[in-house]
């Protein structure tokens, strides 16, 4: 998979290849975006990814618009770096064929519905009991072992049953998000789950199996409302300092329309920030900013709405202050495209 739209990484700056990496072989049998993002990541890594599809069943993201070259967009996204193999390993010759190579490989990563390998005869124990050395990952939607581990369903879905959109909802209007949180949360966790098992693999020598659920993957990244949950004895209900009360970590509107993104939680920043936009004279209300929530968010609305969101950035360059515009897609690329002297990125506290 080639084109010059395709990005070099897909996870952050990582860097070139690891060392070591490149003998480690990885069958994928995952579609759309969670399996293949996750195998992505293991062929930036270094190693030699095989996606493999049934002929009259291959990968629906082939096809989904918008296309490049005749390809899905997506599809080039989180397939580069890959081998493909194209074929039935639901008649003998294909299952002969794909199990040879399970026999030989270091990870297999699929994300059907629970039982589905296993009908296929590429299930994780028989598969394990040939190559005991496999790392076998799955991921799958629901709990592998819950009442609905075959229940169809996509992100918004696992979204819904895991809290994520009901903290919104308790807040205001849930919304559907930008982008697919549950999928890719999943696919970092399985690519986690894999390295760490590979590990594990070079002190007993023995693969081992890993199941991966979307809706209990994004349910783990619900740290901080959890944490106050349990320390309440009740779940968050309304606004809280991480959804929009807290007047140093919200959003404002500047002059032109734009957004600006305050995050000046600590006491230090939030007075650095009152200082700069002055309003030194607010000072005392930051001992205790979520009671002069009212007084102090229309303060930094006003002020903050006075300027247009290029001059606020000027103003504010020299500045060690948390506040950052809100960008669109390609200024973000163009943003962090940028690099420090010497042509790496500066390291962030």
């Amino acid at each position: 998979m080639s084109g010059a739209s395709v990005p070099r990484r897909c996870l952050g700056s990582w860097p070139e290849p690891c060392a070591g990496f490149e003998r480690l072989r990885v069958l994928d049998f995952s579609k759309l975006l969670p399996g293949p993002f996750a195998t992505r990541m293991l062929a930036d890594l270094g190693c030699r990814v095989t996606k493999v599809e049934l002929p009259y069943f291959p990968d629906e993201a082939r096809g989904m618009p918008p296309l490049v070259g005749g390809v899905g967009a997506l599809f080039a996204a989180v397939n580069s770096g890959k081998e493909f193999l194209s074929v039935d390993f639901r008649k003998p010759q294909g299952l002969a064929r794909v199990r040879a190579l399970a026999a030989e490989a270091d990870v297999l990563v699929e994300g059907f519905r629970p039982g589905l390998m296993d009908r296929c005869g590429l299930g994780a124990e028989e598969l394990m009991s040939l190559n005991p050395r496999l790392i076998y990952c799955s991921l799958t939607g629901y709990p592998s072992e819950g009442p609905w581990r075959r229940k169809a369903g996509h992100d918004l879905n696992f979204l819904a049953v895991s809290g994520f959109l009901g903290l919104e909802a308790a807040a205001g209007a849930p919304r559907v998000p930008p982008t697919q949180i549950a999928d890719l949360s999943a696919s970092l966790a399985a690519a986690a789950a894999v390295l760490a098992a590979l590990v594990e693999r070079g002190a007993t020598g023995r693969g081992k199996r890993v199941e991966i659920s979307m809706a209990e993957t994004v349910h783990s990244l619900l740290a901080v409302p959890q944490a106050e949950a349990r320390a309440q004895g009740r779940d968050p209900d309304g606004a809280r300092w991480w959804n929009g009360a807290h007047p140093f970590y919200r959003l404002y509107r500047a002059a032109d329309g734009r957004w600006l993104a305050v995050a000046a939680l600590e006491k230090s920043f939030a007075l650095s920030l009152l200082d700069a936009l002055g309003l030194a004279d607010l000072r005392p209300l930051a001992d205790d900013p979520l009671g002069n929530a009212p007084r102090l968010t229309a303060e930094l609305e006003r002020v903050l709405g006075g300027a247009t969101a290029a001059q606020w950035e000027e103003r504010f360059k020299d500045k060690d202050l948390c506040v950052t515009a809100v960008l669109g897609l390609g200024e973000a690329r163009e943003f962090l495209a940028r690099r420090a002297p010497g042509g790496k990125h500066e390291a962030q506290g």
